[in-house]
């Protein structure tokens, strides 16, 4: 069986409303949808945006090491 975490994540009422409508439309429960959205999210988005912003803030945060690098 795969580990899991509890998460708590708050919503907007009306957002809440609609998760619970759209997951007993659909005949799953709101933990399911939840899972699913991010699974699909983090599939479309999360790898290459997250090592674009790793990579700008190490740029950012490290800019005077690198700079005095950049002549030797």
């Amino acid at each position: 069986m795969t580990e899991t975490t509890a998460l708590t994540v708050r919503l907007p009422v009306e957002m809440a409303d609609a998760l619970r409508t759209y997951a007993f439309l659909n005949n799953a429960s709101v933990n399911d949808t939840v899972k699913r959205a991010v699974a699909d999210y983090l599939q479309q988005h999360g790898r290459e945006e997250t090592m674009r912003a790793a990579f700008e803030r190490v740029l950012t945060d490290h800019a005077v090491a690198l700079d005095k690098l950049k002549d030797l």
